[in-house]
């Protein structure tokens, strides 16, 4: 009991005292007076308790001798002593605690097991607190400015939703070239199992659709497909590609509300249980991304994935085999490589060529110029040259345009390599050059 609580439970007692305080008693009132008093009363913590006339007597003679700090209740003489945890452990617990200010309650309890320091069980949570809390170690420094409390939800079935985000690692990363570099941790958890469908490190300084599009790539390759999707409104979620992705797959994409990752609190609470339990573990200062890797690894499979989760009660690893049957495959006849690349809308140029990525490309001759096309190309892929379509159909390959000192005019694409697929019959370059842009456009539907 602090301080604060035995002042309370003091200013209780003298009012319950009342008149007896500096009254005048002839031989006899005493009793009948605590007798009156005796009854029930509303306690400084809002329980109602029974007061007899034997522990008012007490009190008032308490007051007599010693006056009002008499009716402080006494301190126990082992307080600040842990009574159910040997010295030897608490100094452990204490040193775990000083050495990483965020390890939480769990981890530290978690450490002592696994070093055979005590045996399984034999701590408990509240025991580790309380002898935190007498100590002034139970608060963990915030990382951040502090969030509003949200409920938990827990959807019914495995694939009912999975929740998307990138964490940003704190320690710079040595990249196998030797140099220090940014990490991201991209991964998305699945609600009703909390399990994770997939998680992996991307060397990147920051949040793009690239690195995004990959993760959800490898995701839907090892699982299949989500009903739903909930993300937040930065770039690489906001973006055209992953919006053509969802639509495509038949997955509805969800954002949260604009500053407002908290609703997403499924994901942020696995992202500080990572930070916990792996980064806060860390050596300190940069570490090699190899490294970062495995430790990453074996922890979501050795650790994470096998343990009990405090939400569902349940392991999600087994939580999430029992509900295979739930989840959706991809669809039948789609390649994730075409799903997955990404579109920009060009228009035809005179020269019968389009721009792109700073340059010019050629396309096939029966395109006319001035009528828009679609151009998918796959971003991760360096110097990838984009596809046409037309009305959601490959048309036909781009070809890079004719270097310095090659024949100046256009040349046909040869071979495989830019030739049209569906060609259109009667339509040569030749034969629109002075037709109107309306009479052009009609002309290929």
């Amino acid at each position: 009991m602090d301080d604060k609580a035995r002042q309370q439970l003091a200013l209780f007692r003298i009012a319950v005292l009342g008149p007896l305080v500096g009254a005048r008693l002839e031989h006899g009132e005493l009793v009948e007076v605590c007798r009156e008093a005796a009854r029930t009363w509303e306690a400084p913590d809002g329980r109602v308790v029974e007061v007899s006339a034997r522990t008012i007597e007490d009190w008032y003679y308490a007051y007599q001798r010693g006056g009002f700090a008499a009716l402080h209740p006494k301190r126990r003489s082992d307080a600040d002593k842990p009574r159910a945890i040997a010295e030897d452990v608490a100094q452990l617990i204490l040193r775990l605690k000083h050495e990483k200010p965020r390890r939480s309650v769990k981890r530290i309890i978690r450490v002592l097991e696994r070093a055979k320091k005590v045996e399984r069980g034999a701590l408990t949570k509240s025991t580790v607190h309380r002898l935190l809390q007498v100590h002034g170690a139970s608060r963990r420094p915030l990382r951040g400015p502090g969030a509003a409390g949200r409920r938990s939800f827990i959807h019914e079935f495995a694939g009912d939703l999975w929740v998307g985000d990138a964490l940003h690692v704190h320690r710079p990363v040595i990249d196998d070239a030797g140099r220090e570099r940014k990490a991201l941790l991209l991964s998305q958890i699945d609600s009703a199992t909390r399990y994770l469908a997939h998680s992996y490190f991307a060397l990147s300084a920051g949040e793009t659709s690239v690195v995004q599009e990959y993760g959800l790539k490898q995701a839907l390759l090892s699982h299949g497909r989500p009903r739903a999707f909930y993300v937040d409104r930065g770039p690489a979620y906001t973006a055209h590609s992953l919006r053509a992705i969802c639509a495509e797959l038949d997955v509805r994409l969800l954002h949260t509300q604009t500053k407002d990752p908290e609703a997403k609190g499924v994901i942020e609470r696995w992202h500080r249980t990572w930070r916990e339990e792996v980064e806060d573990e860390l050596p300190d200062g940069p570490v090699l991304f190899a490294d970062l890797v495995a430790k990453h690894d074996a922890w979501l499979s050795v650790e994470y994935h096998a343990r009990v989760h405090d939400t569902t009660k349940r392991i999600p690893r087994e939580h999430w085999l029992e509900q295979v049957e739930h989840l959706r495959p991809l669809p039948a006849g789609k390649s994730l490589d075409d799903v997955f690349l990404h579109r920009e809308l060009r228009t035809v140029r005179n020269d019968g060529t389009v721009r792109f990525d700073g340059r010019h490309l050629e396309v096939c001759s029966t395109l006319l110029p001035g009528s828009e096309v679609e151009l998918r190309f796959a971003p991760a892929v360096k110097d990838a040259l984009p596809r046409v379509f037309v009305n959601d159909v490959f048309f036909c390959d781009t070809v890079r345009t004719p270097a310095q000192g090659e024949h100046p005019f256009r040349r046909k694409p040869n071979g495989d390599s830019g030739a049209c697929r569906t060609p259109i019959p009667g339509q040569g370059e030749h034969r629109f050059r002075s037709m109107p842009n309306a009479e052009r456009m009609s002309s290929i539907g």
